[in-house]
């Protein structure tokens, strides 16, 4: 069953005071000590998203230009899935056609929330959520039907977008080492160094400082000339699909460690941007005249080509 963390904004902000005041400290250590060097920001984990089919199988993926594209069929349904290589727990705020797939509202990581994804796991998200229980599936359609496009936000059609959020950092609990019985005795026994005087206890280990929030720059790069995608996705049919609300607190409340975005087009849309369709099966039947009986069943052996 899938988690969806629960909003907590007075968490969220009083982490925020917090990490003000770490970033107030570093810079005044840095003003005290400049010889010393600045580390540089730790590598940023490989989160991925992809589209899939029903049957699990990843739908055809292209990287062009630096971004990555995935052909659709008209009509096809496909679910997103997110992975987490991590070993913490992230949050997934998940959009489609920059609409957010669990409010349908216009995508807005800082106040909506998203998917939890386990350690070493990823999530499936199988369509706009409708309730706790049920979504509304994912499937391509032409882009004046798409919903985005119905709800007033054509210019976002063919994209999805997925901000991660690593779950704050939390100090350990002491651990209390129990002393042998003996140990106690002979301390009762041997003579005090002054009456009354308490034995002294060991301090807790101090709490491990927490991971460098010096992350990438988490803001989506704007598209570089293409143009808006043929297909777009719709609000399908009802599916089950069930999740629990869980509590989530992030590591930093209003800017994700990576922001991922995939795009989609159909056949012709793929090919005007540029991208070599050559490797797919059909690809000279789709880019050529349309064909009676497409798929042609020889009873031979053909020529290489």
């Amino acid at each position: 069953m899938t988690s969806l963390p629960l909003s907590n904004r007075r968490l969220a902000l009083l982490s925020g005071f917090a990490l003000l005041a770490v970033l107030g400290a570093a810079s005044v250590c840095n003003a005290e000590t400049p010889w010393r060097r600045r580390s540089s920001p730790p590598p940023v984990p490989a989160y991925r998203v992809g589209l899939e089919a029903l049957d699990g199988s990843v739908l055809p993926t292209f990287r062009h230009g630096g971004s990555s594209y995935v052909l659709g069929e008209p009509g096809e349904r496909y679910n997103v899935r997110v992975y987490n290589p991590t070993s913490e727990r992230v949050e997934a705020v998940v959009t489609i056609d920059g609409r957010d797939a669990v409010s349908g509202e216009v995508g807005d990581y800082v106040a909506q929330r998203g998917y939890l994804i386990e350690p070493w796991s990823s999530v499936l998200v199988e369509g706009f959520r409708r309730s706790l229980d049920e979504v509304a599936a994912f499937r391509f359609t032409g882009h004046a039907s798409s919903y985005s496009a119905r709800r007033g936000t054509p210019q976002n059609v063919g994209v999805i977008g997925v901000a991660v959020f690593p779950e704050k950092l939390r100090a350990p609990r002491p651990v209390w080492k129990m002393r042998p019985r003996e140990t106690f005795e002979r301390e009762e026994s041997a003579p005090s160094s002054g009456a009354g005087a308490p034995v002294p206890r060991r301090a807790p280990a101090p709490a491990p400082a927490e991971a460098s929030e010096a992350y990438r720059d988490a803001a989506p790069q704007k598209r570089k000339g293409a143009g808006a995608s043929n297909i777009g996705t719709e609000y399908g049919e009802s599916q089950s699909s069930r999740v629990v609300e869980v509590a989530f607190e992030r590591r930093t409340p209003n800017r994700p460690i990576t922001v991922l975005s995939v795009r989609y087009d159909d056949y012709r849309g793929l090919e005007a941007r540029g991208i070599d369709l050559s490797s797919l099966d059909y690809a000279e039947a789709r880019a050529g005249e349309p064909e009676p009986f497409p798929f042609s069943r020889s009873r031979f052996a053909a020529p290489p080509r």
